[in-house]
């Protein structure tokens, strides 16, 4: 008898436990995290990122092959390229796909450690999927310093998360859009040759005139950021005069990126023969040009906002350097000071 009311109460108990449970477990689709595994939104979630992944996969893949049939899969060192802006894209690119992720995870109630790796791995795969795309590209091939890029993004996210708990030193991005010279550009080559061009049109064919390509691969406006929080590398009890959201930023951007090295380009990348037109810009005009920043930041997350949907608006947006007096000199030698700078 005594086991048998043991065994009932163990029962009652059991099913108290998990209406307990069921009711304090946020709704599926609330911002509020979990705090612990939340099976539905997990799992939700992968599906979702499933499909998407597969998608954009089939549709580049589908591109590629219409317009490389017979590309066959090739290396190509492009570290010395566009200044290394490129680079700094992939580990920007990298670093926050990783953090989203982690978000992702600790939403559906993941341990944070696990969620951190969920992060690195998620964007290392998406990455280098990317990459092995563009090895297949006759333009362009598979980069081990892209890779490195990624790898530098997205372990700098996975070695603060697993070992401070947070984000101390972040990677941010800031645009200036460029207006484009539209003066007629002709051909040194072949002599006398009337297919002129235009510095924008140069810009629109490398870079793209979408949004989403203008904003990232657009060398000449992008700057990337280096952002540190100096009061959460102080004890706590000496800081009190420095506000917990002001960061450092530390930037690097570029001008007159029109090539990937030099100063010459051909007008049709397809063309071979003597009758292809070739360009040329003068390295006195249009000098390549490092560009370097040192300015103020705030770290969106380390607001003391309340609402929830404000706190995940901001964790998306703290890609964003934000407007700030900056410091701007060059490897030209030029020195700048910029009361307000983007």
């Amino acid at each position: 008898m005594l086991s048998i009311s043991r065994l009932c109460l163990s029962g009652v108990w059991l099913g108290v436990s998990l209406m307990l449970a069921a009711q304090t477990r946020p709704p599926m689709l609330s911002l509020t995290p979990a705090d612990s595994f939340h099976a539905p939104r997990f799992w939700g979630a992968v599906g979702v990122s499933a499909v998407a992944y597969g998608a954009a996969m089939v549709v580049l893949h589908n591109d590629w092959q219409n317009d490389n049939p017979s590309g066959k899969f090739q290396f190509v060192n492009d570290l010395p390229h566009w200044n290394q802006m490129d680079k700094m894209s992939h580990a920007l690119v990298s670093y926050h796909q990783s953090r989203w992720i982690y978000g992702g995870a600790r939403w559906a109630g993941v341990k944070p450690s696990s969620s951190a790796w969920l992060g690195f791995a998620g964007s290392q795969l998406i990455m280098t999927t990317l990459e092995v795309f563009d090895g297949f590209s006759p333009q362009g091939g598979f980069s081990w310093s892209d890779v490195g890029a990624n790898l530098l993004g997205s372990g700098m996210f996975v070695s603060q998360q697993l070992g401070w708990g947070e984000q101390r030193i972040l990677l941010k991005w800031s645009t200036q859009p460029q207006r484009y010279p539209t003066e007629r550009l002709y051909p040194f080559s072949p002599p006398g040759s009337e297919n002129w061009g235009t510095l924008e049109g140069r810009a629109q064919a490398i870079y793209g005139t979408g949004l989403l390509t203008t904003l990232l691969k657009d060398y000449n406006a992008l700057t990337v950021w280096v952002s540190a929080n100096p009061r959460s590398f102080m004890p706590e009890d000496r800081a009190t005069w420095l506000p917990r959201w002001l960061n450092i930023a530390v930037g690097m951007g570029a001008q007159h990126l029109y090539t990937a090295q030099g100063y010459e380009w051909k007008g049709n990348l397809n063309c071979s023969g003597p009758y292809c037109d070739h360009y040329r810009l003068s390295p006195q005009q249009y000098p390549r040009t490092r560009q370097f920043y040192l300015s103020f930041d705030v770290d969106l997350m380390r607001l003391p906002i309340r609402s929830r949907f404000l706190r995940t608006l901001a964790y998306v947006v703290n890609i964003v350097k934000i407007p700030a007096p900056t410091l701007e000199w060059t490897d030209r030698g030029s020195v700048r000071f910029h009361p307000i700078h983007f």
